[in-house]
């Protein structure tokens, strides 16, 4: 990004979005703390202003958006990579403010140029997806999940695993699947759970191993994973990989139909 686009980013920033903010908040800021801290109920008048705002984004609490973006906004342009992320997450979602996708984009890349793996990961989801884009670009959706999934984002291990299996943007490679949906799996992803136990399964990627698919289809389907439910019930009443057992078939049946907890 030239130094101009920064300075033109910039001063969107802090002229533009905090004037609609400012213009969409009826209630008086000059009665609230200047630290923006308790700013409509903040949960906890300590709280550090940008995790306050972080913490009113994540849980979508829209009387206190414009508060939180005017701090977040004035943070993302002194540099802060977290505020940076923030923007760009709240532009992608549109939340308390229109969607924009390209701004989206620039604010996640300078994120993501700190170092910030959340950043990499809602990136690379964007170019994977070609939100805002003529069309997606899977080859650049890889790069940035290898960046997130080496900093232990189980997330990108599971989207970069799918890009492997398909081939999509990356030459296909199943032993690479299988190795990242097993790092995510054991993060505790649930979608890698579910498909690494159908690697199990049949054999894809690694030895076929109707035990471990029954382990990992589990796991999934304990978790309230409909299709892990289904499909354990279908191998137990096949006998498909494992002992036929209409009983278990049907309890695997009736938890998907939500007759029975998990």
């Amino acid at each position: 990004m030239s130094s101009s686009r920064h300075g033109n980013i910039q001063g969107f920033i802090a002229n533009g979005i905090c004037a609609v903010f400012r213009k969409n908040e009826s209630r008086n800021l000059n009665n609230r703390t200047r630290d923006g801290r308790r700013m409509i109920g903040g949960p906890d008048e300590h709280m550090e202003p940008l995790e306050w705002a972080k913490f009113v984004i994540r849980n979508k609490t829209e009387e206190d958006y414009p508060a939180a973006l005017s701090v977040i906004s004035s943070r993302a342009a002194q540099g802060d990579s977290d505020a940076e992320f923030y923007l760009g997450l709240v532009y992608a979602r549109g939340q308390g403010i229109d969607r924009d996708f390209r701004l989206a984009r620039e604010w996640m890349q300078r994120s993501e140029s700190q170092g910030n793996s959340n950043a990499a990961y809602f990136l690379g989801k964007i170019y994977l997806r070609g939100y805002g884009l003529e069309n997606p670009i899977p080859s650049e959706a890889a790069k940035l999940f290898e960046k997130a999934a080496d900093s232990g984002d189980i997330r990108a291990m599971y989207e970069l695993a799918l890009l492997f299996m398909n081939g999509n943007g990356v030459a296909r490679d199943l032993s690479k699947t299988y190795n990242l949906l097993l790092d995510s799996a054991n993060g505790g992803h649930l979608e890698a759970q579910f498909v690494l136990g159908q690697l199990y399964k049949t054999g894809a990627g690694t030895d076929r191993d109707p035990s471990q698919a029954v382990r990992w289809l589990s796991a999934a389907a304990m978790h309230g994973h409909k299709g892990a439910q289904i499909l354990l019930g279908d191998m137990y009443a096949m006998g498909d990989g494992v002992d036929k057992d209409v009983d278990e078939a049907n309890r695997w049946y009736d938890m998907a139909d939500g007759k029975v907890s998990h």
